[in-house]
């Protein structure tokens, strides 16, 4: 019997797990190291995606950085995070109170540490979406009209971390579709580890714009980092 219960465990898959939160429902941003500093980072309790809590950033030419207004919140998985081999879910969701501006705004990328190289990136236009992945660069998904204002978005990106284009995949979700079906590509550019970041970057604008963001998680399911259904009207 002894054998058996062995044998058994020994196929079953791992158990799920919410590696890392930064949900800001500690009503701070102590779940973020190195968080940036600036006036138009607030804590806020409206409009939420999910909690108490959620992040609003405010900015025009907020940190200018070459022709960039920068201000972004970076998630460095603890090993194996984003090892070769590793297979992970993260989960971010944004909320515009007012539409973009029609130029380019990075809504969440993945690069690497050390070569600071890009991996994998969501990039919007006013309301115009794209993802792509760049192991080498391939237009993944182009999402016309859906990062509207004034409701919430959700973003699932499933990886497994590879070199090897045979062995790597991503897999996305845009509130709640499966946008991008398993694809098959590199998703590591060399040895460095990569980190996540999410944040306000734009091209550098005296425009005023704002962006909410809240349910950033990391974990090994789908389920682990899928947000709540929606109320009707948010």
């Amino acid at each position: 019997m002894r054998l058996i219960l062995i044998g058994l465990l020994s196929v079953l898959p791992a158990p799920a797990e919410v590696i890392w939160r930064g949900d800001f429902e500690t009503g701070n941003l102590d779940q973020w190291k190195g968080a940036p500093k600036s006036d138009g980072v607030k804590i806020v309790q409206d409009p939420v995606r999910e909690g108490k809590y959620a992040l609003r950033i405010d900015g025009s030419n907020a940190a200018k950085r070459g022709t960039l207004d920068r201000i972004e919140f970076q998630h460095q998985p603890q090993p194996p995070g984003t090892a070769e081999g590793t297979e992970r879910y993260f989960s971010w969701s944004v909320y515009l109170p007012k539409k973009f501006t029609d130029t380019l705004h990075v809504v969440g990328y993945f690069e690497t540490r050390n070569s600071w190289s890009q991996l994998m990136s969501f990039e919007a236009r006013g309301e115009d979406l794209q993802f792509s992945t760049r192991v080498p660069y391939n237009l993944r998904w182009k999402g016309k009209g859906k990062l509207t204002a004034g409701q919430w978005h959700d973003f699932i990106v499933h990886v497994l971390w590879s070199r090897d284009a045979t062995k790597g995949f991503i897999e996305v979700w845009y509130d709640g579709e499966n946008v991008v079906p398993l694809a098959k590509t590199a998703t590591l550019k060399d040895e460095n580890v990569c980190f996540f970041q999410l944040g306000f970057a734009r091209e550098t604008s005296d425009v005023p714009e704002s962006i909410v963001i809240d349910h950033i998680v990391e974990g090994t399911t789908l389920k682990d980092v899928t947000p709540p259904p929606l109320p009707k009207g948010r």
